[in-house]
């Protein structure tokens, strides 16, 4: 009966640290630091070849969507509010190669994820997100406006 106990406890002990090893393992996978364009490319060197969560606005002029191959590409400046004039200049490409998402527009703001390449400053996407500012700003100024009567 005493083995047994031990038997089944050694078992569990074996399933439980597996189970941690392989939340771990995922967990730094899948871990991305969110970055702005100033930010990422002050830290480049320890951001190269590392997943990382880029937000941002779309340069504007630097969108190319090829349609036969699906690629996109783009480049990622500060957002307006964070930006000053000499951080505005810093811009990093990405490349994507899906559909171009919904709402797509130079000046818009962007989520990019995917791999760093330092040395080119550009972005393997493997997921873009975009945000209509606009169409939020006034959703939110109206609420405002009603709350206020």
């Amino acid at each position: 009966m005493k083995q047994r106990r031990l038997k089944v406890f050694a078992a569990s002990l074996i399933l439980l640290s597996g189970f941690v090893i392989l939340v771990l393992a995922m967990t730094k996978k899948e871990s991305m630091r969110e970055l702005t364009p100033v930010k990422l490319i002050a830290n480049a060197e320890t951001m190269d070849n590392q997943n990382v969560q880029l937000v941002g606005a779309i340069s504007e002029e630097s969108t190319a969507w090829d349609a036969e191959e699906f690629k996109l590409t783009f480049a990622v400046r500060e957002l307006e509010k964070t930006a000053t004039k000499i951080e505005s200049i810093e811009t990093v490409n990405v490349i994507y190669n899906k559909l171009k998402p919904d709402n797509f527009i130079d000046g818009g703001n962007v989520f990019v994820e995917g791999k760093y390449d330092a040395k080119q400053n550009v972005i393997i996407a493997n997921k873009v997100t975009t945000k209509c500012a606009s169409k939020y700003e006034e959703a939110e100024s109206a609420k405002t406006t009603e709350g206020s009567s």
